[in-house]
């Protein structure tokens, strides 16, 4: 059962891909022509057009195409007409730095939504509980461009702490980390509180009371557990959220990942990265999904029932 849910959705896996190639396709032949930018105004318009040619935008776009699909089944993504080097190999170099920002985020956000929810479990509606979710409502629609020029204004320019941009040490990864950890935690907290709260209303919790277990040891033995497999889950789902993220973070702290890559391939139209871009995060969020999926599968008895 568990080899014939991973085949499925391993077909729907690779259906989503191959969507992301087609859209990102589309998107960044119909915008425009990168001789536009190359040349600027002053080239003329047979040198321009011979520029075309030679990047095979005189070609019809069902015929480019077929030979950018061709292309990606023999593992050639296009080149970067800025470098000269191969557009998923600059991509492949820069996904690392950004996984670095978005898994220590995700671990930041996860510990201090996780912290939060077990005190808000332990201190059901008294007042630290409501003010915890009054801060959490007022932190929810918080922007990462505006948090992360506030913390470049209090921590770099300021105090003198922490550099404000690059990667050239460990302290250079606190303020990009801080910038996406932070919004995400009350999305975190709120799913993290509804699954334990849900873990604490059925009836084994209400006969553990009835044994005399106290509260500390019901809620760290037992419903941290029950709640760990769906919070895990939707955890692993916000690394995709985050790499979204990163195009804004990364770009107000120069930081040398994907999302910096592509806003510098889209200002000039390098298309070639901005495609392997968009399939990169695409195939990583459709593999968290998947790996999400089966350990909620192989974790939670009652989820192999439902599929079987």
């Amino acid at each position: 059962m568990i080899t014939r849910f991973i085949i499925n959705r391993l077909l729907q896996s690779i259906v989503v891909v191959f969507g992301a190639v087609v859209i990102s396709f589309l998107l960044t032949n119909t915008i425009g022509r990168p001789a536009d930018v190359i040349g600027g105004p002053q080239m003329t318009a047979e040198a321009r057009a011979a520029l075309n040619a030679e990047l095979g935008y005189d070609k019809p776009l069902l015929t480019r195409f077929l030979h950018y699909l061709g292309g990606i089944f023999q593992g050639d993504f296009g080149t970067s007409y800025r470098t000269s080097s191969d557009a998923m190999g600059e991509v492949v170099t820069a996904f690392p730095n950004t996984l670095i920002l978005v898994v220590l985020a995700i671990l930041l956000a996860a510990i201090l939504a996780l912290m939060l929810t077990i005190f808000s479990a332990r201190h059901r509606e008294s007042w630290a509980d409501r003010f915890i979710r009054r801060t959490i409502g007022a932190l929810q629609g918080m922007p990462e461009f505006w948090l992360g020029l506030m913390l470049i204004l209090v921590f770099s320019a300021n105090l003198q702490l922490l550099p404000s941009f690059g990667f050239y040490n460990v302290s250079s990864i606190v303020l990009p980390v801080v910038t996406l950890a932070l919004p995400t935690v009350p999305t975190l907290y709120r799913v993290f509180r509804g699954q334990m709260l849900d873990v604490l209303g059925n009836d084994f919790v209400e006969a553990m009371r009835a044994r005399g277990l106290g509260e500390r040891v019901i809620v760290y033995r037992h419903a941290l557990r029950n709640m760990l497999g769906p919070s895990v889950n939707f955890t692993a789902l916000q690394l995709g959220y985050l790499i979204s993220a990163c195009v804004i973070v990364e770009t107000i702290f120069s930081w040398p990942g994907i999302g910096n890559l592509m806003i510098s391939a889209v200002l000039t139209r390098d298309f070639a990265v901005v495609q392997a871009t968009i399939i990169m995060v695409a195939a990583f969020y459709v593999l968290l999904n998947l790996i999400s999926d089966i350990f909620i599968l192989i974790s939670d008895p009652r989820v192999r029932m439902v599929k079987a």
